[in-house]
Formats: structure tokens, sequence, C-alpha cells
């Protein structure tokens, strides 16, 4: 730390110059930057020097010591003021500590005491600076970081039913500019992007497009809900409110080629009405969902009954279901990007947080029809663990830790039953029994479908050789590694590869 600023005021020059002797200026990290023989000399120069400690007289002409320090304490609280005086006064004394008189010394100065009252003064000054450095970094963090806090207590606002706290109030925190001129209504957009279930990058392209759209318009709020679907507020009466969502559909297609829907709510009195009109605008969704009939969803058969099982976590018939729901097409284009609509109405219409959904990415890694099925049944079951998580089913915030530790540690080839029951501190057979209840599927079936999710990543994302790829999923042995891949994906890593050179042309 820079050194710390002292005055000196006593109107006897030799009293002045033996406290500055009798300072050890070089120990505390001390700088004597000026001398005054009275208090009104030193006021009226104490806005050019604003010293950090002053030592002063008490009884002085002009203008006495403590006269100084009741003015000097209101122009700079945090100084620190020794007064030193020949009159041992008890009035003094307590006059001087109603004014913030840091210490109060008795002529003739000592020296220990002197540097002990120094000490004092600079520790203390240092740990109000460091308390103040601390907390300007806390609140430069929370300004550097307000629009996500924003957008967190947004999502609370639009996911609970009763906010009792004044929400207004708290949005003006988080610097959301509100119409205090009596035209309160608030109108609320959604878009949903179709492709946003397999396409997580689209989805922040939308966002910072739609973000840039309304930047310039003050009362308008852009972001992101739990379920990936763009949100847009607006509170300002003088923007046309569904002629610019039209435009902005309009621009995001045109500009990034992706299939929106999108509602748009009717005006409701204030930001504390936000989940009504959130829910209004989701209303307007769905009729026109139920008008327009997404095409990916009506094209595959039993997907209604594939809706009913993830939503009552019938793990075993999800996947019954899975396997009659991809028909044999030749065009495996159309057929994903089917799955990929259905899918993405599977997650809005049970209202899943798709955020961060693993197996989704796989889908434009499969190349057969077979393969898509077995994606299919991995989202499927996906979804429905964490619709189980959701409606707070017992062992689900257990099996979610286990899947993600895992995910996590899928590089470990000791990553077994017994490792996960010791790192859980659950028997085996328990454990077992859980992930089977809980997602219709063995452990060491789990494991395989996150290895195969992982490796399908690395051949596609990294020029990595197979060996060091089988290394990345705790798979050592590159014999078995090729004899696994194949019994997972119906055909070699070689032929795999060679399907995604053909492809690519």
């Amino acid at each position: 730390m820079e050194k710390l600023k002292v005055i000196l005021i006593d109107d006897e020059m030799l009293i002045r110059k033996l406290i500055r002797m009798k300072m050890n200026t070089d120990r505390l990290n001390l700088e004597i930057i000026g001398e005054y023989s009275n208090g009104a000399d030193a006021f009226a120069d104490i806005q050019n020097v604003r010293p950090d400690i002053v030592i002063s007289d008490i009884c002085m002409p002009e203008e006495d010591g403590l006269s100084f320090s009741e003015k000097c304490v209101q122009i700079l609280p945090e100084v620190k003021i020794i007064l030193v005086t020949g009159y041992d006064d008890f009035e003094y004394a307590r006059r001087s500590i109603k004014v913030g008189i840091f210490d109060y010394l008795l002529k003739p100065v000592q020296a220990d005491e002197l540097n002990s009252a120094l000490e004092r003064a600079t520790e203390e000054i240092r740990k109000l600076r460091e308390q103040k450095e601390k907390h300007n970094q806390f609140r430069d963090e929370i300004e550097k970081h307000k629009t996500a806090f924003r957008d967190i207590y947004i999502n609370k606002i639009l996911a609970e039913d009763d906010i009792e706290e004044d929400v207004e109030a708290k949005l003006l925190e988080y610097g959301v500019t509100i119409d205090r001129t009596g035209c309160d209504k608030v109108r609320i957009a959604v878009l949903v992007v179709q492709e946003g279930f397999y396409e997580v990058a689209l989805i922040a392209q939308v966002l910072d497009e739609a973000s840039a759209f309304f930047e310039s318009d003050e009362g308008v709020v852009v972001l992101k809900d739990l379920w990936n679907r763009i949100v847009i507020i607006s509170d300002n009466a003088e923007i046309p409110f569904v002629e610019c969502i039209d435009i902005l559909k309009l621009l995001i297609r045109t500009k990034l080629g992706c299939h929106l829907l999108a509602g748009v709510s009717e005006p409701f009195e204030g930001w504390g009405m936000l989940r009504a009109a959130y829910l209004d605008a989701l209303a307007f969704i769905r009729e026109k969902r139920q008008e327009e009939k997404i095409e990916g969803a009506k094209a595959l058969p039993g997907w209604e009954d594939l809706k009913e099982a993830v939503q009552n976590g019938s793990m075993e018939k999800v996947q019954e279901i899975v396997k009659g729901c991809i028909p044999d097409e030749e065009d495996l284009y159309e057929l994903r990007r089917k799955i990929h609509m259905s899918c993405q109405k599977l997650c809005i219409d049970l209202e899943i947080n798709q955020c961060g959904l693993v197996f989704d990415k796989e889908l434009s890694w499969c190349y057969t029809a077979e393969h898509l099925k077995y994606c299919l049944g991995n989202i499927a079951v996906e979804i429905a663990v964490r619709k189980k998580i959701e409606r707070g089913d017992s062992n689900g915030m257990t099996i979610q830790k286990i899947l993600l530790f895992m995910l996590s540690q899928i590089d470990r080839e000791e990553l077994s039953l017994n490792y996960l029951s010791t790192e859980f501190s659950v028997s085996n057979s328990h454990l077992s029994k859980m992930l089977k209840s809980f997602t219709g599927k063995k452990y060491v079936e789990i494991q395989s479908d996150m290895r195969l999710l992982k490796m399908l990543e690395l051949i596609h994302t990294t020029n990595l050789k197979d060996y060091h790829i089988g290394r990345q999923i705790g798979i050592q042995d590159a014999h078995y590694l090729s004899i696994w891949f194949k019994k997972m994906m119906g055909y070699s890593i070689t032929e795999y590869r060679k399907l995604i050179e053909t492809k690519s042309k």
C-alpha cells in the first residue's frame, strides 16, 4: 500500500519538529506532507492535501484543535485525528470522543506512545481500505453480472405463482428500466426455436439477434427461460410490439434459417403480472401448435403413447414404444429432422427444462435408422429421468448426482459399480436396483451409452487416434474398443469414419 499522508498542527514550531523527529515514518510507511501553526490554516488547505492522519494540538490561536477536528471529519470522515495537549482535562477528552477523535495524547509526547497511536491508526486505515476494496470488487462483480442475476430473478418470477416481494423494486436493482409515466402495461413474447432441442448454439444466436434487435429500446428485456425459449418483455407503450415481433421472426428465419413458433400475450397491469403474461403467451403458442400440428410429431407413430410413458416415468414402456416409433425410411435427414422437432415438442409439452440435455447432440451423428432408434431411446429416457427429478421422486437427487459423476469420470477405467458404491456409500445391490428402477437400464448399459456419446463426440470434433479416444472413455485395450464399438453401432470404427466422410461430401 502507498504511504499514508500525515499533517502536523501546532502553534509552536519546536513542538512540531520534536513530533516529526519522534515519528517512526519508515517503519509505519508514513509521509509528513505539511505543517501548520493553527487550525484555520490547516482547514483552508485540507481539500488539497487530503491527509490520512492529523496530529494536532488542542489549544491554538485563531482556531483550536477541536474546532478544526469537528469541521475536518465532516469533509474527510475516514481521517484519523490524534490530539495533543498539555492539559489533562476530562472535558477536552469527552468532547474529542464526540467529534470522532482517534486518540488523545498528553504533552510532552513520548515517542513510544506517539508511534503506538500511529500504528493503531495505520492498521485501522489499511483494514478499512481493504474492506472497502473488497466491497468495491464485490459491487463491480455484481454490476458485471447484473444481467445474469436479472435473468435468474425473472425466471424465478416466470416459474413461481406467489412472489410476495416488490417485484418492480427488485427489478430496478437489476437495472431494468420501468415505465413510471402511468402506462405500465406489460406484454411478453415467447419465441420457441424448434431446432433448439439439438442445436444449443443456435439458441444463443437467436438470443443475440433478439437482444440486438431491441438494444436501443427502453423498457424491453430479452432473456432465455429455463426451457431454452426466448422471452421478450416490454412495458414501452410506444413500441408496436406485435409488429416488431413479426419483423424479428422474419429476420431470424432469414438470417439463421431456423423454424420459430411465437406467442404474444395481451397487455397486463405492471411487472408484478409477468407470470400471467408469460402463461398467456405460452397458451397462444399451444393453440397455434394445435392448429398447425408440428409435422415431425404427426409423422412419428406412437408419439402420444411415448409422451404419456415419459410423463409417467415408465422406463420399460419408453424403450418398448421407441422401437416402433421410427419407420424404415430411406431419407434419414428428414427422419432426423422429424425426431428433432418431436423431441422439442415433447420438452415443451411436458415443461421439461431442456438446457444441458446430454444425448440430444448424438442425433446429428446418426447415419442409420437403427442408430436413430437407439439415440431416441436415450433422449426419451433422459427426459423421463428429468421429469422424475422435477416431480420430486425419491432418490431423484442421488441418481442425478450419480449420473453427473459418471459423465465427469467416464475416462476412468476403474469406473464401475463398485467404484460408485464406495463413492456414494451405497451397497452394490441397492445402487444397481436404484439405477434400474429410475432409468430402466442396467449400470453397464448406462456406462456404455455415456462412453459411446463421448466417443462419437471425439470422433466428430477432434483428430485423435482411436486408441487415444479409448483412453478418454475408460477403455485402454484397443482390441476391446474395436469389438465394443461394433457391438454398439453395428459397424467398425473405420467403417463409421468412412461413413462420415461420405456424408460430408
